[in-house]
């Protein structure tokens, strides 16, 4: 279901890391073209040994800063979620993943997911009693003897029109919630907010834009189930940033905080 719907809602498309390989007309896989590296360079009798030696040279140490940028933000991450006690897994049936193996559209090739949330389950009860009574309400309306002087293909059509509502109406609530996420990365916040069949609104802040993170629970139901509402403030056109009734909010607070922390400290030692 979820790869069918992001056929329609290409934006929110949240994908496997490694997507099979692209199949020609004919059927078989393609392979993918093998990139040219130092070898491209012409070695003919007129080149010698040395300057075919410095443009390997030129292009280890062009390649060199990217690897080391990866390493970095690795290590980091490592050290972070270490700190805050984190491993990597789903729980709470995907409301709280943390290093998940997906991807998002508009996620850059040196860009990796750290915390992808959603609300937490317990939200959904209110609307599952509700389409579990709109289910058993034409049960109980025929029981009741209210409509027994109706035609059979009346209350046919009848009952199964209920039933294609009930069913679309569950199916939006779910995608809502589905769809609904906050994501984590090593260099911003994703906040997508899932309306309708036909809107959603993506907001985006970079970590070295934020200025307070902060969090707000309470209640009896939210201290029960540990969950409540993030809220990040920015230094950028977008206010703040905001995940609700998210799993652990202390926990996101600490490790949004965290990440800002060490790429305010890298840009400081001017990395």
């Amino acid at each position: 279901m979820p790869k069918l719907y992001n056929q329609i809602m290409p934006d929110i498309y949240v994908a496997p890391k490694n997507p099979p390989p692209p199949k020609a007309s004919d059927g078989h896989v393609k392979k993918p073209k093998e990139e040219t590296v130092s070898k491209t360079v012409s070695q003919s009798h007129d080149h010698s040994r040395g300057l075919h030696a410095h443009h390997t040279h030129e292009e280890e140490t062009t390649t060199k800063p990217a690897h080391a940028h990866d390493q970095w933000w690795t290590t980091v991450i490592d050290k972070v979620l270490s700190d805050v006690g984190e491993t990597k897994g789903a729980r709470l049936w995907s409301s709280y993943c943390v290093r998940p193996s997906m991807r998002f559209v508009t996620q850059q090739d040196d860009e990796e997911i750290v915390l992808l949330l959603r609300a937490h389950p317990i939200t959904n009860i209110g609307w599952i009693l509700l389409v579990l009574a709109m289910l058993l309400l034409p049960v109980v309306v025929g029981m009741s003897g209210i409509i027994a002087g109706l035609p059979a293909g009346f209350l046919f059509v009848g009952r199964l029109t209920w039933y294609l509502v009930t069913l679309m109406f569950a199916f939006e609530k779910y995608l809502y919630w589905h769809y609904s996420v906050f994501i984590i990365t090593n260099e911003r916040l994703v906040d997508i907010d899932f309306e309708n069949l036909m809107w959603r609104v993506v907001t985006y802040a970079n970590l070295n834009h934020i200025e307070e993170p902060a969090m707000v629970t309470g209640g009896f139901v939210r201290s029960i189930f540990q969950y409540g509402d993030v809220y990040v403030t920015t230094a950028s056109e977008q206010p703040s940033v905001e995940a609700l009734a998210v799993p652990w909010p202390e926990k996101v607070v600490d490790i949004v905080s965290r990440l800002s922390e060490e790429l305010e400290k890298r840009r400081e030692r001017g990395e």
